[in-house]
C-alpha cells in the first residue's frame, strides 16, 4: 500500500475498465470444489483494493486481514457488470488503495460514486447474478493457506 495523501480520492470516472480490484479470500470462502462461494461476495458494497495503489499481498495487512489470506483480482469493467454498481475510492487512513463495489440504481450512473451504506434494494436473483458474474471473470493470483 502506498502513502498517498488522502486529501485526493478519485471518482469512479477515474477508473480506467482495465484497472484490477483485488479481494483477499480464506479457505471457508472456497465451496466444496475448491472455488470461490457465490455467497462469499458481499453485494451490495464490497471492499477491495484498487491494483493502480496496491499490489496483491496487500490485501492480507487489510482490516481483519490475516497472513494466510488468499487473493483474486477482477477489472472493473468486470465489476460495472450490467450496470449493477461501482469500484469508488474510499480511502482511509491505513489504506490508500481502499475501494468499495457499490451496487447502483437503475438510473444512476457508473461513473458517479453512489451513498455508501445504503440498504440492499433490487431482487435477489439480481444480486446473485452479479456475484455469479465476478467468479467467472475473477484470477485466483495467491492461494489462502488457512
Amino acid at each position: 500500500m502506498t502513502n498517498e495523501s488522502l486529501q485526493h480520492k478519485y471518482n469512479p470516472s477515474d477508473f480506467d475498465l482495465s484497472d484490477r480490484l483485488f479481494r483477499g479470500f480464506r479457505k471457508k470462502d472456497l465451496d466444496e470444489f475448491g472455488e470461490i462461494h457465490v455467497n462469499s461476495i458481499r453485494f451490495p458494497d464490497f471492499s477491495c483494493n484498487w491494483g493502480r495503489f496496491s499490489a496483491p499481498e496487500d490485501v492480507k495487512q487489510r482490516n481483519n486481514g490475516l497472513d494466510t489470506d488468499g487473493c483474486y483480482a477482477f477489472t472493473v469493467e468486470v465489476s460495472r457488470y450490467k450496470n449493477m454498481a461501482t469500484p469508488c475510492h474510499d480511502p482511509n487512513p491505513t489504506n490508500y488503495a481502499h475501494v468499495e463495489v457499490r451496487q447502483l440504481h437503475p438510473d444512476e450512473n457508473v461513473f458517479e460514486a453512489p451513498p455508501h451504506g445504503r440498504p440492499k434494494f433490487g431482487s435477489k436473483f439480481m444480486r446473485i447474478e452479479y456475484r455469479k458474474h465476478v467468479i467467472y471473470n475473477l484470477e485466483r493470483l495467491i492461494e489462502p493457506t488457512a
